[in-house]
């Protein structure tokens, strides 16, 4: 395979309801990553773009060959990826095959969503579509009852007594918090900083043991990547950034994963996979970026 590099990045602000349209939102975004990529629309040769929720909160099916239209990638293959909270994660990682393989030398790739437009009861009513519609969704399991229940079963299996598992939780919300009060695109900038443990536990409970605190809010958004293969990407900065493992597995309902739970195996197998193609080992890892629905989710 070919390396593949990181060209240019855009983000929008992330917040609550916002009236600009997901292609807006794509758009913006996508946008600053061309120009941050010092490429222009049309040497983009492919598009790859997340998105779970457009269907319902907008009405709007095939996003992605509007969004490809609207930042003027005209005519060109664009592809949708629904994975739930992953979808841009599954975009992304298509999108660096492709050009890993060398069929595409540049392509844009990303997601957006408007979660927070949908308001929290359609939107908790959405997102429980991504759970088994036919033994888990009407058995009440929503997402918050999913790592609800995740988190009991973690106290149980590594014998950690609730309400100190609960303070560990809130110690990740807090770190959670504090990071989002400095970028000045996330949703609570400037806000939640240095909150105290008391007031995460004491916040209303969602699903035992969740508390509001221990629960993502919803937002509105979206993020972009121009992927480049290496050839192109030095000629356009002198300092590349590689992608250099990638992961994606998959798994069935909760009652087919009992020998793993509360550990996701999908998640295991997905991180070996890029373990195993970047040549590294937890160890040699200085940073790691969770996606954190919930607060237990660091945790697992």
């Amino acid at each position: 395979m070919k390396k593949v590099a990181v060209v240019g990045v855009g983000s929008t602000k992330f917040s609550g309801p916002q009236e600009k349209t997901e292609i807006e939102l794509f758009a913006e975004a996508a946008t600053d990553a061309i120009a941050e990529s010092g490429l222009k629309p049309g040497d983009i040769k492919a598009l790859f773009i997340g998105n779970a929720l457009g269907d319902f909160d907008e009405g709007q099916g095939m996003l992605q060959a509007y969004a490809a239209e609207n930042i003027g990638c005209r005519h060109v293959p664009a592809n949708r990826y629904e994975g739930a909270c992953a979808s841009a994660s599954m975009a992304i990682r298509d999108a660096f095959i492709w050009v890993a393989s060398g069929y595409y030398d540049i392509v844009l790739a990303g997601g957006v969503e408007r979660a927070a437009a949908m308001g929290t009861g359609l939107a908790t009513r959405t997102f429980a579509m991504f759970s088994d519609a036919r033994y888990e969704y009407p058995a009440g399991v929503t997402f918050p009852a999913v790592f609800a229940m995740l988190a009991h079963l973690y106290a149980d299996k590594y014998q950690i007594p609730l309400p100190k598992l609960r303070e560990q939780m809130a110690r990740v919300s807090i770190q959670s918090y504090n990071h989002g009060s400095v970028n000045p695109k996330a949703q609570f900038f400037g806000k939640n900083a240095g909150m105290p443990v008391e007031k995460v536990l004491g916040s209303f409970v969602v699903c035992a043991p969740l508390t509001l605190h221990d629960c993502c809010p919803f937002s509105d958004g979206a993020a972009a990547v121009v992927l480049a293969s290496d050839a192109i990407a030095k000629k356009l900065t002198k300092k590349p950034v590689y992608l250099t493992g990638v992961g994606q597995a998959s798994s069935g309902p909760l009652v087919t994963q009992g020998d793993f739970l509360p550990r996701i195996r999908a998640r295991e197998i997905s991180a070996k996979q890029a373990y195993d193609m970047a040549g590294l080992k937890p160890a040699d890892i200085d940073l790691c970026e969770l996606h954190d629905c919930f607060s237990i989710a660091s945790l697992i």
